[in-house]
C-alpha cells in the first residue's frame, strides 16, 4: 500500500528495567531537564513504591507533589491536570497499575509535560503505549496521546505482584493472537492502514507468552521479566502503528462491552480480554482448542462461573461488541450483532464458557 502523508513515530525515550531501577529516575529526569515531579499513583503504590521514589527525589534535590487515584476517569484526568498546573510541575510520574499510569498519560498530554511509566504490576499493556482507556460515565473511551518519555520497570516490585495480576498481563499478550487477525481483515476488506512490522511484534510477543506460559510454575521472576519485556514490546508496537491496532482488536471490543453492560463486575481487563481472545479466535477460525489450553495453563477464566459474570451479560457483550467503537472486526466480518444472541449463544456453549 502507498503512503501518501506522513506517519510520525513516537515512542520512549528511555527504558530502564531490572532490580533497584527506580534509582534511575534522577537521572532521567536530568537528562529531560526537569527538576519538578508530579507523582500519580494509588493508595497502594503509594505505600509500596510511591513514598520511596518521593524520598529519591527529594534527596536529589526535586521538587515533589502526589495526587492519589482512585478510579480512571476524566474527572480524575482534571483534578491531576489542575493540582499539576498550580505547582508548575515539568514532569508527571505514573506509579502502579493501569489506572494510575493513564491518568498520569492523559493528564501529562494535556499539559504539554512529559511524563514517567514506572508499573508495580505487570497487568496492562499500557506501559509503553500513547493509548489509554478512561470512564466517562459507564463507558470506556481509547484514547491515543503521547508515549512515556521513559519507562522503569523495577523487577523488585514487579516480581513481587501478586500471581493474578502477572496473568491478567499474559492475558493482555495473547488477545494479540486475535487483534492482528482482525488488523488484517480490516486491511483486506477496508483498505485500512495495515503495519506489517507492527503486527509481527505484538504476534511474535503472544507467541512467546503462549509458548511460555508454564514458565511461572519454575521460576516466577523470570516470567515476569519475560512477560514486562513483552508489554513493552506491545505498547512499541502501538507507538510505531500510531494506534492501537495492533493490540486490539474484537476481544477488546468484548471487555468494553462488559464493562459498559456489567460496571460491577470484578473482572481484570487481562481476564477480559483473554476470554474474548478465546471466543473470537474461535469465530476467526484458529486454533481456539490451543488457545484454551494456555489459558487455564496460566489459570485465566474460560467460563462464566470463573470470570463470575452472568452468562446472559457475556452472550450480550458478543452481540454488542461491535458497537463499542468503529473498528472493523470479525464481528462485522460475520454480522454477529444485536438479533444473534441465540446463534452466539450456542457458540458459548461449544466453547464451554456458559
Amino acid at each position: 500500500m502507498p503512503f501518501h502523508k506522513v506517519h510520525l513515530i513516537k515512542i520512549p525515550w528511555r527504558i530502564a528495567i531490572g532490580k533497584n531501577a527506580i534509582k534511575t529516575i534522577p537521572n532521567l529526569l536530568e537528562e529531560l531537564g526537569v527538576f519538578s515531579a508530579f507523582l500519580v499513583h494509588g493508595p497502594l503504590t503509594s505505600e509500596l513504591a510511591g513514598k520511596r521514589i518521593e524520598k529519591i527525589l527529594r534527596i536529589n534535590g526535586f521538587e515533589v507533589s502526589s495526587f492519589i487515584v482512585n478510579k480512571a476517569d476524566f474527572s480524575n484526568v482534571k483534578k491531576v491536570e489542575k493540582k499539576a498546573k498550580a505547582l508548575k510541575a515539568q514532569v508527571l510520574l505514573g506509579i502502579g497499575g493501569g489506572k494510575n499510569i493513564d491518568i498520569a498519560k492523559t493528564a501529562a498530554f494535556k499539559l504539554k509535560i512529559p511524563y514517567l511509566s514506572i508499573p508495580t504490576i505487570p497487568s496492562h499493556d499500557g506501559i509503553a503505549s500513547a493509548c489509554s482507556s478512561l470512564f466517562k460515565r459507564k463507558k470506556k473511551h481509547s484514547l491515543f496521546s503521547d508515549p512515556p518519555a521513559a519507562i522503569v520497570a523495577d523487577m523488585k516490585y514487579l516480581a513481587k505482584a501478586p500471581f493474578r495480576f502477572f496473568a491478567s498481563g499474559a492475558g493482555d499478550v495473547i488477545a494479540k493472537y486475535t487483534a492482528v487477525t482482525d488488523w488484517e481483515l480490516a486491511k483486506e476488506r477496508k483498505g485500512e492502514y495495515y503495519g506489517e512490522y507492527a503486527a509481527q511484534i505484538t504476534s511474535l510477543a503472544a507467541s512467546v507468552i503462549m509458548e511460555n506460559a508454564s514458565r511461572y510454575k519454575e521460576n516466577y521472576e523470570s516470567a515476569v521479566r519475560l512477560l514486562t519485556e513483552a508489554l513493552i514490546s506491545c505498547g512499541y508496537a502501538m507507538c510505531i502503528a500510531g494506534s492501537s491496532r495492533p493490540c486490539s482488536g474484537s476481544e477488546h471490543l468484548f471487555a468494553h462491552a462488559i464493562d459498559w453492560l456489567y460496571p460491577s463486575s470484578q473482572a481484570l481487563h487481562g481476564e477480559k480480554v483473554a476470554l474474548g481472545t478465546l471466543i473470537m479466535s474461535y469465530y476467526q477460525g484458529k486454533d481456539f482448542e490451543f488457545v484454551k489450553e494456555v489459558l487455564k495453563t496460566l489459570k485465566l477464566p474460560t467460563n462464566y462461573r470463573e470470570i463470575e459474570i452472568p452468562r446472559k451479560i457475556l452472550i450480550k457483550a458478543v452481540t454488542h461488541a461491535s458497537k463499542m467503537r468503529k473498528r472493523y472486526t470479525i464481528l462485522d466480518e460475520l454480522k454477529i450483532k444485536k438479533g444473534k444472541e441465540k446463534e452466539v449463544e450456542k457458540v458459548l456453549k461449544k466453547l464451554e464458557i456458559i
